[in-house]
């Protein structure tokens, strides 16, 4: 028992130590002495001599705040216990029928360093699934999964739910006019300014496709979803940045469809991004650089004539 590679501890009936071996000492934040051994539980936690640890921590976690009591719990699952210098050990715990407590700790340091990593890589990979790479917002899939869950909580709790579909005016004109790598620094510097404009908790801004992009908005009525919709018409003018091909203005600008549901449970999703989008269409025709609210003709055209969903996108699956 002393050769093995874990710590041993054996504590009697009366709460005395009984036997440890070397390897218990490496794995605690205090050493055992020869001279401890015979001494209760409560006797070594007093002379605290140790750098301020508690010599008996397996009988502290045990015992509780009753280390003496007639009947010991155990702990029926390991307890893991972080120890000084990023060190991790598990502790088993076994009472035997005559009352003895049988305690045995295991270095899990790399165990657990590699669950971190392996969690920390899975955050990233969920993180990039779920990120627009060019704009480094959400992209379709992310949002294609909010609106489902938002639109689903609206419908039980009778919430609104807006959407603002947005697209940059003559995108294509300026790709032409300064070039793709100017078009992509366009793309991330719109993402930004509606980024921006997303400040609540739960509203997110995405990327939906080409130069166009999403703002969810949960819980917003029509007040609020206009009140964005300014917001990031007033925001891209403060941004300036120069579009010298556009014929609507000489600098960058977007339109907005702004849809809103009082009642969730009446639309699906798809109806939604279809009133947003016959809404971003009117706008564009009304000269761009504007903003339009969709009316209920939009919304019998989303329901009849759905154009911006496809049938491989997961929202008209069943």
């Amino acid at each position: 028992m002393e050769s093995l590679d874990v710590g041993l501890e054996i504590w009697n009936n009366h709460d005395q130590l009984v036997w440890y071996n070397k390897g218990d000492n490496c794995l605690r934040s205090a050493s055992f002495f020869p001279e401890d051994v015979g001494k209760s539980f409560v006797t070594l936690q007093a002379l605290d001599r140790r750098g301020g640890q508690l010599a008996g921590g397996s009988m502290d976690s045990v015992y509780g705040q009753d280390p003496v009591a007639a009947t010991r719990p155990n702990h029926k699952e390991p307890a893991l216990q972080e120890l000084s210098g990023g060190r991790w050990v598990k502790n088993f715990e076994t009472l035997t029928p005559d009352g003895y407590l049988v305690v045995v700790r295991v270095n899990v340091t790399e165990l657990v360093r590699q669950g971190r990593q392996l969690e920390a890589r899975n955050r990233q990979l969920d993180l990039l699934s779920n990120t627009d790479s060019m704009t480094g917002i959400a992209n379709r899939r992310r949002f294609d999964e909010a609106l489902i869950a938002e639109w689903q909580r609206a419908s039980r709790n009778g919430n609104e739910l807006s959407l603002l579909m947005v697209d940059i005016d003559h995108f294509k004109k300026y790709n032409d006019h300064y070039g793709h790598l100017a078009g992509d620094a366009c793309l991330r510097r719109v993402a930004q300014v509606l980024l921006q404009c997303t400040r609540r908790a739960g509203d997110l801004a995405a990327r939906f496709g080409g130069e166009e992009f999403v703002m969810l908005l949960p819980a917003a009525d029509v007040s609020r979803a206009l009140e964005v919709a300014e917001k990031c018409m007033v925001d891209m003018q403060l941004m300036g940045l120069p579009h010298a091909a556009s014929p609507t203005s000489p600098t960058l600008t977007v339109s907005i469809g702004v849809a809103c549901l009082d009642d969730p449970a009446r639309f699906s999703p798809v109806a939604l991004i279809n009133a947003a989008d016959a809404a971003l269409y009117r706008a564009k025709a009304a000269g761009r650089a504007r903003y339009a609210l969709a009316t209920q003709a939009d919304w019998e055209i989303a329901a009849d004539m759905p154009r911006t969903i496809g049938s491989g996108s997961p929202l008209l699956s069943p």
